[in-house]
C-alpha cells in the first residue's frame, strides 16, 4: 500500500492520512469511467448531483462514480490501515467515526492541544463534522487551537454520552476512566459488567487503540506530564488498571507501555 511507503519515507500526522488522496485520484482517472454496483443512497449527495445536472444540462446518474467517491474510499482505507496498526487482535469490527477521530488525533498530534485547521482536516478523513460532533463534546476551540478534554473534564462540562457506548465508544471509555478516577476501580468494573462491554468486540478494539495513543500517566511512567496532558495521562492509568483487573485475557498490554518498561529496565 502506498501509504506504508509514505510512512517509511517520514511522512507523519495528518499529512500521512492525506497522502493517499493523490494515488486514489490517479487510480480513479486511470480506470475512468466507473460505475457503482448500487445506486447512491445519500439523499443530500443525490440532491446536489441533481442540481449540478440541471446546471450543466446533463442527465443525473445515481450509478455514476465521482471524485468524491474516490476520496471517500481513500479516507476509509487509510483510517482503517492506521487503526489496524494500533490494534493487536483482528476483531472484524470497525470503530465509530468519533472514536476513530479521537484515536487518530492523539496518534497524529501526540498532544492534547493542536491547530484547529489540522483537526478539521483529520475530521474529514474520519467522516466527522468537527464543529457539530467534536467541539463541545470531546474538545473545545480556543483561538486557532483545539483543546482535547479528558474524562473528568467532559463529566464536569456535562458532555459525556451514554455509558454503554451506543453513540460512541469514547463515551463508554471515558465513563469508565472517570469512574475509576473519581470513585473506585471496583465501581468501574461494575459499570463494565452492567453494560456487558467486556463481550463487545468494538469496545475491546476501542480500548486497545486508546491505550496505544493516550500519554502514559505518572503511575506507570514515573514521570510528570505537562499540565495540559495530565488528565489524559490519568485516563490512561485508569483504563490500564481496569484492563489488568478485568480484561487482561482479551486486551493485550499496550505496546507503548512495554517500551516504557524496557527503557526503565535498561
Amino acid at each position: 500500500m502506498r501509504i506504508a511507503q509514505f510512512q517509511q519515507g517520514g511522512i507523519r500526522g495528518v499529512d500521512l492520512y492525506l497522502s493517499c488522496f493523490g494515488p486514489a485520484l490517479e487510480a480513479f482517472s486511470q480506470n475512468w469511467p466507473l460505475v457503482r454496483g448500487t445506486p447512491r443512497q445519500d439523499i443530500e449527495q443525490t440532491r446536489r448531483k441533481k442540481r449540478q445536472a440541471e446546471i450543466f444540462e446533463e442527465e443525473y446518474d445515481p450509478y455514476a462514480v465521482t471524485p468524491e467517491d474516490a476520496l471517500e474510499v481513500a479516507r476509509r482505507e487509510v483510517k482503517d490501515w492506521r487503526l489496524n496498526q494500533l490494534a493487536h487482535v483482528q476483531r472484524n469490527v470497525e470503530l465509530d467515526n468519533l472514536t476513530s477521530w479521537f484515536v487518530l488525533a492523539w496518534d497524529a498530534f501526540e498532544a492534547p492541544i493542536f491547530p484547529y485547521d489540522e483537526a478539521n482536516r483529520l475530521a474529514k478523513v474520519c467522516g466527522v463534522d468537527l464543529d457539530r460532533e467534536v467541539v463541545g463534546r470531546l474538545a473545545e476551540k480556543k483561538g486557532s487551537d483545539l483543546v482535547m478534554w479528558d474524562s473528568v473534564t467532559r463529566a464536569a462540562k456535562g458532555s459525556l454520552g451514554l455509558p454503554d457506548g451506543r453513540d460512541s465508544m469514547m463515551d463508554a471509555l471515558h465513563h469508565l476512566a472517570r469512574t475509576t478516577r473519581s470513585a473506585s476501580l471496583e465501581s468501574a468494573n461494575e459499570l463494565l459488567a452492567k453494560h456487558s462491554l467486556a463481550n463487545e468486540p468494538v469496545f475491546l478494539l476501542a480500548l486497545e487503540a486508546v491505550l496505544e495513543v493516550l500519554p502514559v500517566g505518572k503511575e506507570w511512567s514515573g514521570l510528570d506530564l505537562p499540565d495540559a496532558a495530565e488528565g489524559a495521562g490519568a485516563d490512561f492509568d485508569a483504563l490500564e488498571k481496569l484492563r489488568r483487573l478485568a480484561l487482561s485475557e482479551k486486551v493485550a498490554e499496550p505496546e507503548q507501555l512495554k517500551m516504557w518498561q524496557e527503557e526503565s529496565a535498561a
